[in-house]
């Protein structure tokens, strides 16, 4: 299991919401560890937001699979509680599911059972590797992005934490957990390749140092998790 490092952040308090979106000038660059499969087209992979000191600041997974994510490339971004495009499955703006949140939740705190965090030999890359395209899977099935395989370990968590796949697939109400979306930063928002691909974030914990960014100081005492 990897060390996490905390860095914390003082901001001031919005009481009573589930979810707090970080400002617009925000911005994030996505890159590639060295332990992805880089022929596999989804997560894990890395983001780095501007600014904060990290890198990366977090890893993620994609929400959807009609869209593409470049790599070293600066986006601007915004967050919310869905995917602003849909996807394939979904709607416009389309909500995280609870199991999406649940699986990912874990994953940040690095107590997601049956992940293999590891990484730093061959053999841990691939093992690790692995688990990120099977937890991708299971976001992508979760999120209507393609059809749920029920051999999947991380489907047969979130069907035993919420009882069934259709509870697993409902709009989530976690707190914390949501969704990056990043945009060009320059051209127009009707070119349909402004919008990129929706990838997952832990907020307060990893989204906080962002909104500091753009003056959104909302949460106090938001910790901000990264992998060491």
């Amino acid at each position: 299991m990897e060390k996490y490092m905390k860095k914390f952040v003082m901001t001031a308090l919005l009481a009573g919401s589930a979810f707090v979106p970080v400002a617009e000038a925000a911005q994030v660059v996505f890159t590639s560890p060295a332990w992805r499969d880089a022929t596999y087209g989804g997560g894990e992979f890395a983001a780095d937001i501007l600014g904060t000191g990290g890198s990366p600041d977090f890893y993620t997974f994609c929400l959807e699979r009609n869209e593409g994510l470049g790599f070293n490339t600066t986006y601007n971004f915004t967050t919310s509680g869905a995917a602003e495009a849909g996807g394939i499955g979904g709607g416009n703006p389309d909500p995280i599911s609870e199991g999406t949140a649940f699986l990912y939740e874990l994953f940040t705190e690095g107590t997601l059972p049956s992940y293999s965090f590891a990484t730093g030999t061959p053999a841990a890359n691939a093992a690790r590797a692995a688990s990120g395209r099977i937890l991708q899977n299971a976001i992508w099935a979760l999120e209507n992005e393609q059809s749920v395989d029920f051999a999947n370990i991380f489907i047969q968590a979130v069907i035993s934490e919420f009882g069934s796949i259709g509870n697993a697939m409902a709009d989530s109400t976690r707190a914390g957990i949501g969704v990056l979306n990043p945009t060009k930063t320059s051209g127009s928002p009707n070119d349909p390749f402004y919008r990129r691909q929706s990838v997952l974030i832990n907020l307060p914990d990893n989204g906080m140092a962002a909104a500091m960014l753009g003056g959104g100081l909302m949460l106090i005492g938001a910790a901000r998790r990264r992998f060491a």
